[in-house]
């Protein structure tokens, strides 16, 4: 898998822009792709947790255009899908840059999540695996 597009691609999905996309839905609007950052998966516990909230760096993403329209996919998932989204994972090239770069990305097959908690003002969001 070459770039995050092709990820999307995979379930069927497209961004709105392949240079700042950080989420996807399919046109029939039936699936959201979104993307997680691999070392930012909680894999200690069962459900596999993502949460992005309490990050120290929020102002520099919040108003970007990849966190507005994750922010629609993730209202949209909550909306359409009962909450769930399929996984791209990203991985950063240094996990303590800022901002990060990626360094390789794939979709995730096995990963389906669910939103548990979102904030409509700031785009951040805690979701849960659920079987697949």
């Amino acid at each position: 898998m070459s770039g995050l597009a092709e990820a999307f691609a995979h379930f069927g999905a497209a961004g709105k822009n392949q240079r700042w996309s950080w989420s996807a839905r399919s046109a029939d609007g039936s699936t959201v792709v979104l993307t997680a950052w691999k070392d930012r998966l909680d894999y200690t516990g069962k459900p596999i947790v993502y949460d992005t909230f309490k990050r120290p760096n929020l102002n520099e993403w919040k108003g970007l255009p990849g966190n507005r329209e994750r922010l629609d996919n993730l209202i949209y998932a909550r909306d359409h899908c009962e909450g769930r989204f399929r996984v791209v994972i990203v991985v950063a090239e240094d996990v303590n840059a800022s901002p990060r770069k990626i360094a390789r990305c794939y979709p995730q097959d096995k990963l389906l999540m669910k939103i548990t908690k979102m904030d409509e003002q700031t785009g951040e969001f805690r979701a849960e695996s659920v079987d697949v």
